[in-house]
């Protein structure tokens, strides 16, 4: 019996979703059928070691429906994790990853494709406006505005999981092996031609986020240090100003008190001058740990064994 590749894989991540996955599945199911027959499909559902019902309900989905494969973690690894389990085994010529909350339209999905067909490699869903309350709001504007002051890369605001990716951005996805890891971060590194498609988020139908406040600061802080080495060297840039400051408030200090004999009366004591020479040795340290520091960043890219250019497409010529 031979097997077709299909042209869509649909990757979802399930953490603790057993109240609503039957709703979700069902309305995705509804989209992906109205795109028959020219877009052939998979669906692989990703357990993340829930605690509910959710891997028996996919279970019994994939005994009804033969386009659904499971994979189920035997605990808890992670959302990032449960993406790149579902990238891994995913034969689409396109992948589809959204979140099973119904957060993310999957109305919307034609609209993916269609950017697909129109050649590009990566269709990115942009969040235009949130049902997340003002604190989370805050938050997200912060993290992308740390991570792209510390970042070489810039994450667009409020892009998000939903999205598609090529066969070959899969391919080039694969190759990456850091563990700690943001899948849509690493995504954008890899470059690619893309497009966009903005939406507006649903609320979440049942249940609570996967997503606790710890989680999403872990995630934010493993995102940062995995894309940029740049924080290890916030310590030497403080090092240097330290330095400079502690150097012109000292031989300011040496030229008023001493050379013009205090004609400001600041009257600097000996603990003061000590205090000086103090912050300019510290300087000097933290000078000391930024110089490791770029060692240590080369160590953190060289452990990472990123490919050192991604080929999009390449054409030769033979001259006789």
């Amino acid at each position: 019996m031979t097997t077709h590749k299909p042209v869509l894989s649909l990757v979802v991540p399930i953490y603790n979703e057993a109240d609503g996955l039957v709703d979700f599945h069902t309305s995705l199911v509804g989209v992906l059928k109205s795109l028959r027959p020219e877009v052939s499909y998979e669906i692989i559902y990703c357990d993340d070691g829930s605690a509910d019902a959710s891997a028996a309900i996919l279970s019994k989905i994939a005994d009804k429906d033969t386009t659904v494969k499971t994979i189920l973690f035997s605990r808890n690894f992670g959302k990032e994790s449960a993406l790149s389990a579902g990238i891994t085994y995913a034969t689409g010529e396109a992948i589809i990853t959204l979140d099973g909350d119904g957060q993310h339209p999957v109305e919307l999905i034609p609209e993916f494709i269609a950017a697909w067909k129109d050649g590009a490699k990566v269709v990115i869903g942009i969040r235009k406006a949130s049902n997340a309350s003002p604190l989370k709001a805050i938050e997200s504007k912060l993290f992308y505005s740390f991570f792209n002051r510390l970042s070489s890369q810039k994450l667009i605001p409020q892009s998000t999981d939903f999205r598609l990716i090529d066969q070959q951005v899969q391919a080039e996805f694969l190759k990456l092996e850091e563990s700690n890891r943001m899948t849509r971060a690493l995504i954008d590194w890899l470059g690619f031609e893309r497009a966009y498609v903005s939406y507006i988020e649903k609320e979440r139908a049942v249940g609570k986020p996967g997503y606790s406040q710890r989680k999403l600061i872990q995630l934010a802080m493993n995102s940062i240090v995995s894309i940029s080495p740049r924080p290890l060297y916030l310590l030497g840039y403080l090092g240097v100003i330290l330095t400079v400051l502690a150097l012109i408030v000292g031989i300011t200090v040496i030229v008023e008190q001493l050379l013009l004999h205090d004609p400001l009366m600041w009257k600097f004591t000996g603990t003061a001058m000590l205090g000086i020479l103090l912050l300019f040795f510290v300087g000097i340290i933290l000078i000391s740990q930024g110089i490791l520091a770029i060692y240590i960043s080369h160590i953190h890219t060289e452990s990472k064994k990123r490919p050192l250019y991604v080929i999009d497409r390449a054409r030769s010529k033979r001259i006789e």
